[in-house]
């Protein structure tokens, strides 16, 4: 059995207590401006939206249609690495940037 959470173990007047408090649920969409498209890990595939628990490890993957090249990516992580890890604390939105060759 796992148990994904946080266990908080309360000890008094003779009793325990144990309080078994599920992690928080964040989003992370991504919009696609220009002609490619983003994979998301975990989750697999071409997404544009994911859930994951407050603390995960994702990867975003930008992958240009042919006569496109990789721009960038805007909104709550900046940056021009087409393969990048982010560490998801909070609901997230990202723009994926794809221009012209």
């Amino acid at each position: 059995m796992a148990i994904v959470g946080t266990v908080i173990i309360v000890v008094g007047l003779g009793v325990t207590y144990f309080v078994f408090l599920q992690p928080k649920v964040c989003t992370v969409t991504i919009s696609i401006i220009g002609n490619g498209a983003v994979s998301i890990i975990p989750g697999g595939g071409y997404l544009t939206a994911i859930k994951v628990n407050s603390g995960t490890i994702i990867t975003i993957i930008a992958s240009p249609n042919p006569g496109y090249v990789f721009v960038g990516w805007t909104g709550d992580y900046v940056g021009n690495q087409s393969r990048v890890d982010i560490r998801v604390d909070k609901d997230m939105s990202i723009s994926c940037w794809f221009a012209p060759e």
